[in-house]
């Protein structure tokens, strides 16, 4: 696990405690619109609410770069109905995708971003379960740190889930070669570049806080880097050179606080 800082302080995160629930949801949620990038690179957030039907509406929603729904569920508090309207939301649009592909490109391949202030055992163990089921992160949202004026997200993976480097064991040995020499490079750094997640997309980390991510589908893996104003551009990475590039990035953002335009780069 991981504790993310909305102002980019990353810092490693195990077992951790609840958070006090004393952040403005309602300024958070604002601020996830204008800083999608907080959750994971890449990503694209709307601020206006997605109908599902009779009361069952996201209050914000987006996509990754694969066009799949992202779905942003910002509750301070957990009780039982939450995990009872996820269950509901993935299997709305996975049975009923097909009217909502005006709005994404996979709307059949839901993936849920939860927020709250704190997680009880018993609420752990049941997003522990549901994380198995359908792609789901989970987020504690804390005040900010002294000095700082944004909260902080500690992204929570699953307690009975392996990390990022067992996702590479299923890779075909010529892809995984060049990911292992990116993640290598990665982790060589100093401070190292952390892996973050349990599951596909893999999100690189520094004090800067999210810089990169990895995301895998039938094609390959792509390395996306957080949004600009520009967009995305995409590159296949399909030799030992454009590996470097992707290398060259992430030693640029050690250098540098703010990270580059945004641009993806497809492992092959």
């Amino acid at each position: 696990m991981a504790e993310v800082a909305l102002n980019c302080l990353l810092v490693p995160h195990f077992n951790s405690m609840p958070a006090p629930a004393l952040t403005d949801f309602s300024q958070l949620q604002s601020w996830l619109v204008a800083n999608p990038d907080a959750l994971e690179p890449g990503l694209v957030l709307h601020d206006k609410q997605l109908y599902l039907g009779p009361d069952l509406t996201i209050p914000v929603y987006g996509t990754d770069p694969f066009g799949r729904p992202c779905l942003c569920m910002i509750h301070p508090t957990l009780d039982s109905t939450v995990c009872d309207k996820m269950l509901e939301v993935v299997s709305r649009l996975q049975t009923e995708g097909r009217r909502f592909r005006p709005l994404f490109a996979l709307p059949s391949e839901p993936r849920i971003f939860l927020i709250t202030s704190e997680i009880s055992s018993e609420h752990r163990h049941r997003l522990d379960l549901l994380a198995g089921a359908f792609p789901l992160r989970t987020y504690l949202v804390s005040d900010a740190l002294p000095g700082e004026v944004t909260p902080n997200l500690h992204l929570e993976d699953p307690l009975s889930r392996r990390g990022p480097h067992s996702l590479l064991e299923q890779l075909p040995p010529a892809t995984l070669a060049r990911v292992e020499r990116l993640i290598s490079a990665a982790e060589a750094l100093q401070p190292p570049i952390l892996l973050q997640g349990h599951d596909w997309p893999i999100v690189f980390v520094n004090q800067s806080g999210s810089i990169a991510a990895l995301f895998a589908d039938e094609k390959g893996l792509t390395f996306t880097r957080p949004h600009s104003s520009q967009g995305n551009a995409g590159l296949r990475l399909e030799n030992d050179e454009i590996v470097d590039s992707a290398i060259d990035y992430l030693m640029r953002c050690q250098i540098n606080s703010e990270p580059a335009v945004a641009e993806s780069v497809t492992i092959e």
